[in-house]
């Protein structure tokens, strides 16, 4: 006879754990064989096809729409196209208005004034009939434009025309950088910067930097080694070389001894009461006193605008000391 147990706690359980085998043959869930592999291969490519299926479906809807939406904006371009044809012709009737009214008030032959005074009303009209018209061909275009599928495709040429214009002026850039202009092309970046829709343009900038000082400390160091073997004999000539350098951005140990140099030539002319004006680093002018009490220009190296000959009233050359 089977003696029955009364278990009240999961720790009695455990005491009888070992008096109770389990049978381990048999799965407690039923698992699926697993498929053969040509069977998953061929699984696979059905599954793969549908979904090509499904893409091809959806380009074919997507091509079909946007034929039907660039139709509807093409037509809202005609009627802004119209539009624009009749503000020219109304423009344009007005003024034979207003040629008939001059002419109905000066002409001489009465038949001719007439038919001049006749023509005021009918222009007038016609203009009037024209704005109308086209008044309604911007109010339709308008309407169309502003579906939202049409809107999308406006933004959508919008972006694209901003990114072609953009890419245009950044390969001026780089054949501005090519034929060193570069500050055309520092203007042209700063200009697209400004815009909210420009890329990051930091790279840009810097590689331009980086090439106009190359360029422009190349050229300084020619014109220096060409200027400290005459500065001496040829003082004139030292300067002249000088003179027309462009420091902005050359490296400060050229642009020091550039300057320097034309200092030291224009000290060679042997001027008498000269000054010599700094504002700035690798930035001055030479100057002697005028007739009418001012000083003008002998040499200016840096200065825009400071061509020799020019003047400045003692009080705009504050610092200025004498040239010794």
């Amino acid at each position: 006879m089977t003696q029955g147990l009364v278990l009240t706690s999961l720790g009695e359980l455990e005491g009888f754990r070992d008096r109770f085998p389990v049978d381990t043959s048999r799965a407690l869930v039923p698992v699926a064989p697993e498929p053969t592999s040509n069977e998953r291969i061929g699984w696979l490519a059905e599954a793969a096809e549908r979904a090509l299926d499904e893409i091809r479906a959806l380009d074919a809807a997507e091509r079909e729409q946007r034929q039907t939406i660039e139709g509807q904006l093409a037509r809202s371009r005609r009627l802004r196209e119209d539009a624009e044809r009749l503000e020219v012709v109304a423009a344009q009737l007005r003024e034979v208005g207003d040629r008939a009214g001059s002419l109905a008030g000066s002409v001489l032959d009465e038949r001719a004034q007439a038919r001049a005074e006749a023509l005021i009303p009918t222009c007038g009209q016609l203009a009037t009939e024209a704005d109308v018209r086209r008044g309604r061909l911007i109010a339709e275009a308008a309407r169309i434009e502003s579906e939202p599928a049409i809107a999308r495709l406006l933004d959508q040429e919008r972006r694209q025309e901003e990114e072609r214009r953009v890419q245009e002026t950044l390969r001026r850039v780089e054949v501005l950088m090519d034929q060193h202009e570069y500050k055309e092309a520092r203007s042209l970046l700063h200009v697209l910067a400004e815009e909210s829709s420009a890329p990051d343009l930091s790279g840009t900038l810097e590689t331009l930097r980086l090439r106009e000082q190359a360029v422009k400390t190349r050229m300084a160091e020619s014109a220096l080694r060409e200027a400290r073997r005459c500065y001496r004999r040829e003082p004139v000539q030292a300067i002249d070389l000088l003179e027309a350098l462009d420091l902005d951005g050359v490296v400060e140990e050229i642009a020091r001894h550039v300057y320097g140099c034309w200092l030291h030539a224009c000290r060679r002319l042997g001027l008498l009461a000269a000054i010599h004006y700094t504002p700035a680093f690798a930035k001055g002018a030479v100057l002697m006193p005028a007739e009418d009490g001012r000083w003008e220009v002998v040499s200016a190296l840096g200065l825009s605008h400071w061509e020799r000959g020019r003047r400045f009233a003692p009080q705009a050359l504050r610092g200025a000391r004498p040239l010794t």
